[in-house]
């Protein structure tokens, strides 16, 4: 699920001691739903900043400027744990204080978002079809803590750490392929060994796509998480090089289904979704604890997080458009699997 990149002018909320008593020259700022360790004295609670979030890429002109060059992997951000505890990212003081509290600098700056290489092999890729759309840039409710009012019924499903697939048909012909790609046909006999074709070869997916289209001309896409060993860090106990999959999402002509409508589906074709875990009154102290823990599906490893949307579709958000959101976790984020550093 990708989000977009967001270097924000934000206003710091508080500034505490360092939990650690030991710590004297460390503070801890809570900056929207992130929390950044800052050196004593930096920073206070009110204090117009600059958030640099996680997965930013810095250029060397400004990471040697602001002093942290050596604390970042080719110019990419990571979370750090400092003297034990959790820091996401980094603020500076913003290059023009006439910037307005709101304000995405990152083109000012030239940062931009990490992306992990695609992976592509010969002949793979496919050209691009307008109907075959990529799935919603799902930002991060770390950047967006206030999209749910508290109270509202949310459903909250468990985030998978996989590959994200959209398979579908299209004007009556099957397409597939990854977020950013569409990829080539390699032929009904292979679809179960090629990863974003798989979907179509799981029992119950070709006949719910088929069901849903109410014509030749329908466009139906299916979007889903492939997962399991040699597609990530996590195998979610699954062995013998095998993987699983499951639904998140279906579009019916452009349009994303409720998820009543998707779990109905689902269940009535006998085809793999996300875990719910709670369909609940939105709490952002409640989406925090979901977010951590072990993994419903199995595996020796923590839960990567959530994803949160209200439980009929909603578009209204001026900023993100359709509200949905994830919230990954600590233990995620700050894991001996995942990109961080301890200082």
């Amino acid at each position: 699920m990708a989000s977009n990149l967001i270097v924000e002018v934000v206003e710091i909320e508080n500034v505490q001691p360092h939990p650690d008593p030991e710590t004297t020259r460390l503070e801890v700022a809570t900056i929207k739903g992130w929390q950044v360790v800052v050196g004593k004295g930096s920073f206070k609670t009110g204090d117009k900043v600059v958030y640099v979030p996680p997965d930013s890429v810095i250029p060397f002109e400004w990471s040697e400027r602001w002093g942290n060059t050596r604390y970042l992997s080719n110019g990419r951000v990571k979370a750090t744990r400092l003297r034990g505890e959790p820091s996401y990212g980094f603020c500076v003081l913003p290059e023009d204080e006439t910037w307005a509290v709101g304000t995405n600098v990152a083109d000012f700056y030239g940062i931009t978002k990490y992306n992990p290489p695609v992976r592509v092999t010969a002949g793979d890729a496919e050209k691009d079809h307008p109907a075959f759309v990529r799935y919603t840039d799902v930002q991060n409710m770390r950047h967006f803590p206030d999209v749910f009012v508290n109270g509202e019924v949310v459903v909250v499903t468990e985030k998978i750490h996989g590959t994200n697939t959209r398979v579908g048909l299209v004007d009556g012909v099957w397409m597939a392929g990854s977020n950013n790609l569409r990829r080539r046909d390699p032929g009904e006999t292979n679809w179960a060994s090629n990863t974003y074709w798989y979907p179509l070869a799981v029992p119950g997916v070709r006949e719910m796509i088929r069901a849903t289209a109410s014509d030749d001309r329908a466009v139906v896409i299916v979007f889903g998480e492939v997962y399991g060993p040699g597609i990530q860090s996590f195998n979610y106990g699954i062995k013998n090089s095998k993987v699983g999959y499951a639904v998140f999402d279906v579009m019916v002509n452009g349009k994303y289904l409720p998820w009543n409508q998707v779990e109905g589906l689902c269940k009535l074709f006998g085809v793999p979704i996300v875990p719910v875990l709670d369909v609940v009154p939105f709490s952002l102290d409640v989406i925090r604890r979901y977010a951590e823990g072990a993994p419903t599906f199995g595996g020796n490893h923590v839960r990567e997080g959530v994803v949160v949307k209200p439980w009929e579709e909603d578009n209204s958000d001026p900023r993100i458009g359709r509200r949905i959101l994830k919230y990954v976790g600590d233990g995620y984020l700050t894991g001996s699997h995942s990109d961080y550093t301890e200082v």
